[in-house]
């Protein structure tokens, strides 16, 4: 049983770099298309977030799916550079109070977003509909209206990468140094 496509997803634009936002990079969304695995770098980066916030686990990354609520447009996950991290506490997953001691993580995540080669993060939890941090406004916006399914309450934050970062461990763990001074092994 197989996710129902649409033979051809319209793949979403690529949200061009804004020349007077410094930092500014473009976000690509879903436009490289699925992947046919999981990839090394998204691996590593996971891997590196949970070591790093003890608050997080991996709730979900590579998977061929659709988006959801949005039948016949690709996920980011089906790309392989996305996962949801969840800080809920559950059968020795997380900690009591994850997403206080998460949102540390998250804001320096967002804060020091190029240098980890994040494209986007989202948070679905904030009413009134979540909000989203990007590479092409290099800032957070709060949604006024339906966004991103799951919003609000939902208790995972969702993190895209470059395809860059996404392919090369090496890339990550230089990153995770660069950002955090310390690398896991």
């Amino acid at each position: 049983m197989g996710v129902k496509r649409k033979r051809n997803p319209k793949p979403r634009m690529i949200v061009p770099a804004k020349a007077n936002i410094p930092g500014s990079k473009s976000y690509i969304g879903n436009s490289d298309g699925p992947a046919p695995r999981h990839r090394a770098g998204m691996d590593e980066w996971i891997r590196q977030a949970v070591e790093t916030c003890p608050a997080l686990w991996n709730n979900g990354s590579y998977v061929l799916r659709d988006m959801r609520g949005k039948p016949g447009s690709l996920s980011v996950h089906a790309t392989g550079r996305a996962v949801d991290l969840s800080y809920r506490h559950l059968d020795g997953k997380g900690i009591p109070n994850g997403r206080k001691t998460a949102l540390g993580f998250i804001s320096l995540c967002a804060m020091n977003g190029n240098d980890l080669g994040i494209q986007a993060v989202l948070d679905y939890f904030p009413k009134p509909f979540g909000r989203g941090w990007r590479c092409d406004r290099q800032k957070w916006s709060r949604y006024s209206k339906p966004v991103i399914g799951g919003a609000p309450g939902g208790d995972w934050v969702h993190f895209e990468l470059s395809p860059e970062f996404a392919d090369s461990p090496a890339l990550v763990r230089a990153a995770w140094l660069k950002v955090f001074g310390v690398i896991h092994n």
